[in-house]
Parts: C-alpha cells; sequence; structure tokens
C-alpha cells in the first residue's frame, strides 16, 4: 500500500522541486497523508483509500514557511513555522484535521517562541507538550497541549540553549518521554 501511495504522489506532484515539501507522514489512522510546502506556504492533504492517495487538497498554513510537524494524541497536527529563518519570528501552529482528511481548521495560530528557524516536531507520549528544534537560534522551545489541541508557549519558550552554531535540526523523545534527543547540523 505505501509503494503505491508513493507511486502516484511522484506521479503527480511534478512540481515538487518548487514547493520545497519538507515533510511527508500519515495522520496517526493512516488515512490521511500530510505535507508541508515550505516554498509555496502551504499544507497538502492526500486521502487513501485502498492503499491509493487521492488529492491533493491544499490549504494555506497559518504561519510563514510550514515545516516539520507532529500529531498530539487525538491527532491533531502541530507544524513548525519557520518564517524564512528570519529572526525571533519562529512559530508552532495547531490544527484540527477534519473527519473526512480533506481540510484543516486553524487551532492556535502562530504562537511565536522568539526563537529562529523551528524545524522538527515532536510530541511527548501523553500528548501534553510538544518540543521544536529552532536551527537558526540553536535552541530548544516547549508547548504546553490541551486536551482541546490548543497550545501554549511553556514560559519564555525557551527550554533548553544548545549554543550558537550547533544548528539543531531533528528531534526524538525515548519511548516514555523521559529523554528529549537532538541531531545538532552544525557541530
Amino acid at each position: 500500500k505505501i509503494e503505491a501511495i508513493i507511486r502516484h504522489f511522484k506521479l503527480e506532484d511534478v512540481k515538487a522541486a518548487t514547493t520545497g515539501p519538507a515533510q511527508i507522514e500519515f495522520t496517526p489512522d493512516g488515512d490521511t497523508l500530510v505535507v508541508t510546502e515550505k516554498a509555496t506556504q502551504k499544507i497538502d492533504l492526500y486521502t487513501v483509500e485502498d492503499g491509493v492517495a487521492n488529492g491533493p487538497a491544499v490549504r494555506t498554513s497559518n504561519g510563514v514557511t510550514p515545516f516539520g510537524f507532529a500529531f498530539d494524541k487525538r491527532g491533531n497536527l502541530i507544524v513548525s513555522e519557520a518564517f524564512g529563518g528570519a529572526p525571533n519570528q519562529a512559530a508552532l501552529s495547531s490544527y484540527a484535521i477534519s473527519d473526512e482528511g480533506d481540510d484543516i481548521s486553524v487551532i492556535s495560530p502562530s504562537v511565536k517562541d522568539n526563537q529562529t528557524a523551528a524545524c522538527w516536531v515532536v510530541v511527548t507520549k501523553n500528548g501534553r507538550y510538544a518540543y521544536t528544534t529552532n536551527t537558526g537560534s540553536g535552541s530548544i522551545s516547549g508547548y504546553r497541549v490541551a486536551r482541546d489541541g490548543s497550545i501554549s508557549l511553556l514560559g519564555d519558550g525557551l527550554t533548553a540553549v544548545i549554543g550558537a552554531g550547533t544548528g539543531p535540526i531533528d528531534a526524538a523523545l525515548s519511548r516514555n518521554s523521559r529523554f528529549l534527543y537532538v541531531l545538532n547540523g552544525g557541530i
């Protein structure tokens, strides 16, 4: 099924070079394939039926340069917004995905973390917290995730400072979410 989806995606999205796709991932229920487009400020939704991706339904991102994303426990989409790498403009937004999987609605519009170039997002196993790497400022920002999918900055948003030039580009949580691992691209 996945091979059919990938084949369909490649054939249908010949404009990939100009859209700047950042991340592609299935929703937790496997019924929708989500793609963020950095260059066009779009989020694409492909509904999946019998292993075939249909669409896309293209929606405009709330913020500029939608990049990485993760899902909370209820399947809400939490997206990082790099704002083109503009200093101190990085943010996260959250969205509800329709039952049909072909539409999104904003829950929390751009919640800024006052850092630079938000990149990848992880959500803790209990779904209560989200973290994003900030590649341009060498830091990690933390957010509280409410039951309704709304997000708010933890304190001033500066959860960890890794250091100038470290360029944190990816993150992962341990199985129990007690440890946050970060891949630094600048070192």
